[in-house]
């Protein structure tokens, strides 16, 4: 199972932001090792989904829009990650799957994205917060 670097890019995002302090998204792409390109890209669909507030200005930036505790890991994955890039099973594409009913891989597949998605819903932001120095600050 894989996430792809959006959903990546997110997680990061979420664990770095914090709910009183904005962070800007230059910060985030340098601090991050992210283009900014995917910052802006990334932070406008946590803004969309109502888990980031972008503030503009001299001291604006993106801060958590609800408490880390609040912000459930698999709601995020879900934000960005269509289920079907988890599970390498073809039975969704086009064409008729001919072992579909023998095929094991298939069930063994579906138990462990399963208990992916189980677990990941057990986490919320806060289990993942960093707490970064503000650099304005220094």
């Amino acid at each position: 199972m894989r996430l792809n670097a959006a959903t990546n890019g997110a997680m990061r995002i979420l664990m770095v932001c914090r709910t009183d302090r904005p962070l800007s998204m230059p910060d985030m792409a340098r601090r991050l090792s992210l283009s900014e390109a995917l910052v802006l890209k990334t932070c406008n669909e946590l803004m969309q989904g109502g888990y980031l507030i972008g503030q503009r200005g001299p001291r604006g930036g993106y801060r958590l829009a609800k408490a880390p505790e609040k912000i459930n890991v698999i709601e995020i994955i879900d934000l960005f990650e269509p289920q079907e890039n988890l599970f390498p099973c073809r039975l969704h594409q086009d064409g008729e799957c001919r072992i579909v009913a023998l095929c094991k891989l298939r069930a063994a597949c579906e138990a462990a994205y399963g208990a992916f998605r189980e677990e990941l819903a057990r986490l919320t932001v806060a289990d993942f917060a960093i707490d970064l120095p503000d650099e304005r600050a220094a």
